[in-house]
This record gives structure tokens, C-alpha cells and sequence, in this order.
């Protein structure tokens, strides 16, 4: 009787293994399924490991994948730290929030700052636009609900602005920059002026370089 509980119990306990991924080995037998470590039978089958097949990047086995995969992260980074200086952290947090590309937010830094970071928390466009990402006063308190005088709101509003620009252009980034510039009505109703046309070049060309 108890040899039986022992062999139902083990049966319960081979079948949990796929999914909680132990990485043991299935042995078939006359007298019911048997674990052994892979190393003590050549006829073992093994069993699946869904931790170790797990998708994301750092449990990729292929270590080629791997390289590539940190190569492109460190890049990435660097040229977020290039765009916007001082501000790549709170842009690249700011970014996965919003769910934006970092490199896009880092671009519309470093042209609304013309690559000069002194000062530029406080600073004042002579349209009113204020700090890091110059957002309008309007905009800022009313729409986005953060301090523009923050620099760390500043740019976390910035991003959810620029991620509702491009939801409401349809995913065109040209279009976002164009209304990120010069208001997103007066793009909507099909108006293009000059300085947003330039504006969103320059900032597709930083951020797309």
C-alpha cells in the first residue's frame, strides 16, 4: 500500500516538473516514470525548461544573440546620453513610461535646448514655453498635470505629450514633432509652417542619425 502511495506520488511530482522548469530528465519504465540527472542515462528525455528558454535577452543561450542584444542596449544609451546630457536618465525612465523610443524624447531635448544644458530647467522661450522639453505653461498645468519648473516632470510630461501627438497623428512621427512645435490644431487642420517643417527634420535627424 504505501510502495503504491510512493509511485502515485512521484507521478504527481514528474508531471509538475515542466512547468516549474527543475530541468530533470524523464526515464521510462516497467514500474512507472523514474527522475535521474541527464548525466545517468543515455536514454534520458529531457525535459522542458521554460525559465531557461525564457524570451527576454538575458536568458537567450546563444550568446551571439546576447552580444548583439548588449551591443544595441549600450548604444542606445550612448547616444541618449549624447542627446540630452545631464537629462539621459530621467529621459530614458521618462521614455519606457510613456512607452516612446528614449532616443525620439532625447532628440526634442537637445534641439529645445540647442545642446546647451546650463540653465535650461529654468529656462523661458520668449513664446513662454518653459524648461527641459519647454512645454507651454497651458499644456503643462492643465493638460499633462505636471510642474514644468521640475525638470523631472518636465520631461515625463514631455513624453506623454509626445506619445498623445503621435496617437493622435496616427504613429507620424514628422506630424508629432510638427504639432509638438507649433501646437497640434493648426497641424490637424493641415496647416505646415516652416519652423515646424524645420523643426521635425532636425529632430528625425538627431534622433535617427
Amino acid at each position: 500500500m504505501i510502495s503504491r502511495l510512493l509511485i502515485m506520488v512521484r507521478r504527481n511530482v514528474l508531471a509538475s516538473l515542466p512547468a516549474i522548469g527543475l530541468g530533470f530528465t524523464v526515464l521510462a519504465g516497467a514500474h512507472g516514470s523514474e527522475w535521474l540527472p541527464p548525466a545517468h542515462s543515455a536514454a534520458a528525455v529531457p525535459v522542458a525548461d521554460p525559465l531557461r528558454n525564457a524570451v527576454h535577452p538575458v536568458c537567450v543561450r546563444d550568446k551571439n544573440a546576447f552580444t548583439l542584444w548588449a551591443r544595441h542596449r549600450h548604444q542606445r544609451k550612448s547616444r541618449v546620453r549624447r542627446l540630452a546630457g545631464p537629462y539621459a536618465g530621467m529621459v530614458l525612465r521618462a521614455a519606457r513610461k510613456a512607452h516612446v523610443p528614449a532616443r525620439l524624447v532625447a532628440a526634442v531635448v537637445r534641439v529645445e535646448n540647442g545642446g546647451n544644458f546650463h540653465g535650461s530647467a529654468t529656462r523661458v522661450s520668449s513664446a513662454g514655453a518653459i524648461g527641459v522639453m519647454q512645454l507651454e505653461p497651458v499644456t503643462a498645468w492643465d493638460t499633462l498635470r505636471v510642474n514644468p519648473w521640475n525638470p523631472r516632470q518636465n520631461i515625463e510630461g514631455g513624453a506623454r505629450f509626445l506619445a498623445m501627438l503621435l496617437r493622435e497623428f496616427g504613429g507620424n512621427v514628422r506630424l508629432a514633432l510638427m504639432a509638438y512645435n507649433a501646437g497640434p490644431t493648426w497641424i490637424a487642420q493641415g496647416g505646415r509652417p516652416e519652423q515646424a517643417v524645420a523643426y521635425a527634420r532636425e529632430v528625425l535627424a538627431y534622433a535617427y542619425a
